[in-house]
């Protein structure tokens, strides 16, 4: 991807994410509540458990039906991992994105799940998508969008004490180009 159409992607992600509530202090079941106050739907979150996920299953699903959606995710080795996972599914929610994968593709991505089941599924109309490849433009919006979201999320200020010192210590006094240092006390002009 250029450098071009990189901004470009940013730009259409910044602007489609300024809307998004992000709660302060951040946290993934605060932004959920958010969203559903905002969207006036349901979004349920639950963790995909290890006897159902497979080396080349989906990291992420988003399933949305009716008044409903739901987000299923694999636990990643990490927090952080795990974190923007659920993020980028809930991109795909909050940017409204469509069905993104066939009957085949989610066979092949979930193949613990009886065919029958994915068959009923798909035949529903059920929007369906999966977090295993980035090829299309809304996987790179959702992808993009899961990494915007935390640096949004550190902008937000907070009333609380903690989080007004950790706004406070995030933030340096100055940049150390533009910083008062020791030599430009002794510095003879």
């Amino acid at each position: 991807m250029s450098q071009r159409s990189m901004r470009a992607l940013r730009r259409e992600c910044e602007a489609g994410l300024a809307d998004l509530p992000i709660p302060a202090p951040f946290g993934i079941p605060e932004l959920v509540a958010n969203m559903e106050a905002a969207r006036g739907r349901r979004i349920v979150l639950r963790e995909l458990p290890d006897r159902l996920a497979r080396v080349n299953s989906a990291c992420g699903l988003r399933l949305k039906a009716g008044e409903t959606s739901f987000v299923l995710y694999r636990r990643r080795p990490t927090t952080y991992q795990t974190q923007h996972v659920i993020l980028h599914e809930l991109c795909h929610e909050w940017f409204d994105h469509g069905t993104s994968l066939d009957a085949e593709q989610l066979r092949r991505l979930l193949p613990v799940f009886d065919t029958s089941l994915i068959s009923r599924v798909m035949e529903s109309g059920t929007t369906v998508q999966a977090r295993a490849q980035y090829d299309t433009h809304d996987e790179r919006v959702a992808e993009l969008g899961a990494s915007l979201i935390p640096r949004m999320a550190r902008e937000v200020p907070s009333d609380d004490m903690v989080g007004r010192l950790a706004n406070s210590l995030a933030r340096p006094v100055a940049h150390r180009r533009r910083g008062f240092f020791l030599r430009d006390f002794f510095r003879r002009d």
